[in-house]
């Protein structure tokens, strides 16, 4: 049980590693300790921000690391660069290369997918050609495995191309159109997205030799010395001690299930879209051997509603703002945002200087028009009796949901003031090109054909970002910079220097992917 290289997670980032260390030579086991493959990556659309991308200068689309660099370092939060610069430079010059070599060495194909940089206004942001996503896979490349690849809460039969295209504008008319194709799909077990993803991932890296174990937990990290020398783990029902000659990669995902920690950095939270393995592994062992942990309050919050998963309540991402006639209100009855703001997450994760929320719980407020449009969103909030409130007036609905009556109707006609005008004065609504793409200039409408209807806005995260923090080559460091020799991170277990305030629909896929990439190549290379 003596490998090179022990990865512990399947989903992007783990498998991404594993592909690039056995590339370069290295033996690698993969620990999952779920018994289905690919973790939220497999629940995921798998649309992927890969900057400077091959597809996009096929296309005719300018861009480079230069630009790339600029455009994350105009909109990344504020004071970020002092400590996540050289991670944005590995994103702007590793994620092409990373793109090229999983075309290279895996059945997996991408495609551009009509998506803007979320701050395309921005410099050097751009308004396509970033976003690629999947081509359809089929599970039985896997062989026995063929139905071992994590389900999800939506269907995995389209593209994330195909969704974003056509399929989530009208869901009916976009699904019967593609009705031969989809029946072609399940005769033949393709699927798209993030199950494509993984299958693609997986068949890569068994070709390379890899060893995937299923239903094998890790317990802890083994040291000899100051340095990372392998895990112990259940392989096969037996507790055993593993050695990694080169080290061992962390992949094992977020923390949204570790209760202690959720209740640290994440109070209040309503619901989560990751599986419930992605209980903080890789976070306690990297502490446990010195690591510091850092951005532990960064998340992808997301506009989600929910659904069912596993037995449990569990969120499906869902744009529930973007349309007309709609708002989005505090606990005050006040607006806090624009309702189509791509860091619509980070408004709501807003926190004051005791740390506590300062708009929740927040609020939809609908009228009849909305209600009647939004087919999909009405369709899970009334699965569950009491979620969506509705009255005759304002005043009748804010009392229904604890808001002042009196103030709700002024952030009302506020709005419908300036929606007639045709300007949102306070949040400059549908003003970028993000919003532009998402309502077709429809972003402004007023709220005031009754019924009215209010929904609680979900306070959802589909991953947290906090974990320890690593190096340019994803080599973990304790708190005074050094390394610790032997232990890499990779993916969302890491730190991420792309936080709450994403700088691209995909930049949670593609520096997973990208980070895996780099931390493979560097552990096959580790001298030992």
């Amino acid at each position: 049980m003596d490998y090179d290289v022990i990865v512990v997670g399947s989903g992007a980032a783990g498998l991404s590693a594993a592909l690039a260390a056995a590339h370069d030579g290295a033996r690698v086991m993969v620990l999952e300790k779920s018994r289905w493959l690919g973790g939220t990556t497999a629940m995921s659309g798998a649309g992927t921000w890969v900057p400077c991308n091959h597809h996009m200068k096929a296309a005719g689309i300018e861009d480079s690391p230069e630009e790339t660099l600029r455009y994350i370092r105009g909109v990344a939060p504020e004071g970020w660069e002092e400590t996540e610069d050289e991670l944005w430079q590995v994103l702007a010059e590793q994620s092409a290369p990373m793109l090229r070599f999983l075309e290279d060495e895996t059945p997996l194909r991408f495609e551009l997918v009509n998506h803007p940089d979320p701050y395309a206004d921005r410099p050097g942001g751009r308004p396509f050609g970033r976003m690629v996503s999947t081509t359809p896979l089929s599970k039985f490349l896997l062989g026995r495995w063929w139905n071992r690849v994590r389900a999800s809460v939506k269907t995995q039969l389209f593209t994330y191309r195909e969704l974003v295209d056509g399929v989530l504008k009208n869901p009916v008319r976009g699904a019967l159109g593609m009705a031969p194709t989809l029946l072609w799909r399940l005769l033949t077990a393709r699927v798209g997205a993030g199950n494509a993803l993984v299958v693609g991932l997986v068949r890569g890296c068994l070709d390379k030799g890899c060893r995937i174990e299923l239903e094998a937990p890790v317990h802890r990290l083994v040291m000899e010395a100051d340095t990372v020398a392998g895990v112990e783990a259940t392989v096969g029902g037996e507790r055993r001690v593993i050695r990694a000659r080169r080290g061992v990669v962390l992949a094992t995902g977020g923390f949204d299930w570790n209760r202690d920690l959720m209740a640290k950095h994440f109070p209040g939270i309503d619901l989560t879209g990751a599986p419930d393995t992605n209980t903080g592994d890789g976070q306690v062992m990297a502490a446990e051997v010195g690591a510091e942990l850092a951005h532990m309050d960064q998340a992808l919050i997301s506009p989600a509603t929910f659904t069912t998963y596993e037995g449990r309540r569990h969120a499906q991402p869902l744009l529930e703002t973007y349309a007309p006639h709609v708002i989005l209100v505090n606990r005050e009855a006040r607006r806090f945002v624009s309702e189509g703001s791509p860091a619509l997450g980070v408004a709501i994760d807003e926190r004051g200087p005791d740390g506590r929320h300062l708009h929740l719980p927040a609020w939809r407020i609908f009228d009849s028009r909305y209600a009647r449009a939004m087919t999909l969103s009405m369709h899970f909030g009334s699965k569950e009796k009491g979620f969506i409130r509705k009255a005759d007036t304002i005043e009748a609905l804010a009392g229904q949901i604890g808001l002042d009556p009196a103030a709700l109707r002024a952030t009302v006609d506020r709005f419908n003031g300036w929606s007639k005008e045709g300007v949102d004065r306070d949040f400059r609504r549908g003003e970028t090109y993000w919003e532009r793409f998402y309502t077709k200039d429809r972003a402004l409408g007023t709220v005031e054909q009754a019924p009215f209807y209010a929904a609680p806005f979900l306070y959802v995260s589909l991953g947290t970002k906090g974990g320890p923090r690593t190096d340019r080559y994803c080599r973990v460091l304790r708190p005074d910079r050094s390394v610790i020799g032997g232990l890499y991170c990779a993916g969302i277990a890491m730190a991420s220097p792309i936080g709450t305030k994403s700088v691209g629909a995909g930049t949670t896929i593609g520096p997973c992917l990208t980070f895996g990439y780099v931390a493979g190549r560097e552990i096959a290379r580790r001298n030992v």
